[in-house]
């Protein structure tokens, strides 16, 4: 085969993979508002022990490139971690549904201009819908609206920790 046939055939499976991430789809109502596309991400990873996420449609949530990642502290020190979004999602879809997992909302603070929005969410974590609040802390989007609807383009994230607590204004 020669090289020519090399490239095409590589640029051929690169569109097949596009197409394939390009079909999945989320309900308008979920990508019409910054609430609505936020919630829509919260409401995908939670869920009971042993029913799995659809990570596709939390992948549809973002644009192509777009990043997620965490801030996290050990001791006095902070790491950050940062990864693609379909990274996250292959990691750690199969770890909620796994474990059992629910991200809730406290509050949500919300900025916009034209197209560009930054939202500020509160969360807390549970492994089970009642069960006792294992984490809190708060998720940042960057988002821009393009298309018809909202993308989410990056998602950074910190739980609090006993230096770090979330301020009174996020939680409602």
């Amino acid at each position: 085969m020669t090289m020519k046939k090399h490239v095409f055939a590589f640029l051929f499976c690169c569109s097949l993979a596009y197409a394939s991430v390009a079909q999945t789809t989320v309900p308008q109502a979920d990508v019409a508002t910054v609430e609505a596309i936020v919630n829509a991400g919260l409401k995908i990873i939670s869920g009971p022990k042993d029913q799995p996420r659809d990570m596709e449609k939390f992948k549809a949530l973002f644009l192509p490139n777009a990043q997620l990642g965490g801030v996290f502290f050990k001791g006095d020190s902070s790491f950050v971690r940062i990864t693609t979004v379909e990274n996250f999602a292959d990691k750690n879809g199969p770890a909620y549904a796994k474990m059992g997992f629910y991200e809730n909302q406290i509050s949500l603070k919300v900025e916009q201009f034209g197209n560009i929005a930054t939202a500020f969410q509160a969360y807390e974590t549970r492994y089970g819908k009642d069960g006792k609040v294992e984490d809190r802390g708060i998720n940042t989007y960057q988002l821009v609206y393009d298309k018809g609807r909202w993308w989410i383009a990056s998602l950074l994230f910190t739980p609090e920790n006993q230096k770090n607590q979330l301020p009174k204004k996020y939680l409602k």
